[in-house]
């Protein structure tokens, strides 16, 4: 039996007809079920019963980063492995593994079933598969979430554009932080700080590039901590070199690899764990290793 969690509201709306368009790739001899759902509780709930009462081949997810994340925390650790065809605006999952958009390839990929295990990361408790960012980076996903021109965006195509939009006016308004950083118990004080993200990915944001060197196969989480530096340097030297996908050299940014983190600060900041706002500053972060099934749809 095959799982379909759907979100309706997905990519500003276009996951229904694409769910429509793969409902007719799946051949008659494959049993599945499907909800259409935006809600977390409601698609946990739907997934956890499932698992009690029926033997699940695979559990599909068609939505963006934040439907992945809902689904991940009950299929973590269970032989139950999870595909993914993207349909939101950042969709950073499907381009770290290159995951396929066409729906007719999608289902071959489905029922073939080639599959790799991943590591996650373990946030105060809730597992996340990309990237966690303390600071600015959280406030760019609520401005992005919040835009108003991301349906538009979305429409032509560029919903990758909603962060960059969001970043700019972002970087104009934020107000650094003091913090202090722990990677397996080394102290990391860090003044005016912009940002710290924590990636088991590369990339979060619709493709921005904030830890250049992390796989999801080596069992270590990658720090990248900007800090120290005023906001013209930040404005016009690293998040273009973000936008790049370059490595940051130079004074203010500081790149670690760890497999646990403790971030502390001198106030509540908000904490964006694939691309959504759900947590809030103090974190414990852990490396979960091999700790998920991952469908191939290359």
């Amino acid at each position: 039996m095959f799982l379909f969690i759907i979100n309706p509201i997905s990519g500003n709306g276009k996951a229904v007809p694409l769910w429509n368009d793969i409902e007719k790739e799946i051949p008659s001899t494959i049993k599945y079920q499907a909800i259409l759902s935006n809600s977390e509780i409601e698609a946990r709930d739907f997934i956890v019963k499932q698992l009690k009462t029926t033997e699940i081949k695979t559990i599909v997810i068609i939505g963006g980063d934040g439907t992945v994340n809902s689904v991940i925390q009950e299929s973590a650790g269970t032989h139950v492995p999870i595909a993914i065809f993207p349909t939101g605006s950042g969709n950073d999952t499907a381009r770290m593994f290159s995951l396929t958009r066409n729906p007719e390839l999608f289902v071959k990929k489905l029922i073939e079933n080639r599959t790799t295990c991943v590591d996650l990361l373990k946030v105060n408790g809730r597992y996340g598969i990309t990237v966690v960012g303390v600071g600015i980076d959280a406030t760019i996903g609520e401005r992005a979430n919040n835009a108003s021109y991301k349906p538009i965006l979305n429409k032509l195509k560029l919903g990758s554009s909603v962060y960059t939009i969001a970043a700019i006016f972002a970087l104009m308004s934020f107000q650094t932080f003091t913090s202090k950083v722990i990677i397996d118990e080394q102290e990391f004080p860090l003044r005016n700080s912009w940002l710290t993200a924590i990636g088991n990915t590369t990339s979060y944001g619709g493709g921005l590039v904030v830890c250049p060197t992390a796989s999801p196969t080596d069992g270590l989480l990658n720090i990248t901590m900007v800090s120290d530096v005023n906001r013209l340097t930040v404005l016009c030297r690293s998040f273009p070199a973000l936008l790049k996908g370059r490595t940051i050299h130079g004074k203010g940014v500081t790149y670690k690899t760890g497999k646990e983190i403790q971030i502390q600060t001198d106030r509540p900041i908000q904490v964006v764990l694939d691309g959504e706002i759900i947590l809030t500053t103090p974190l414990h972060i852990c490396v979960q290793e091999m700790a998920l099934k991952l469908v191939l749809t290359t």
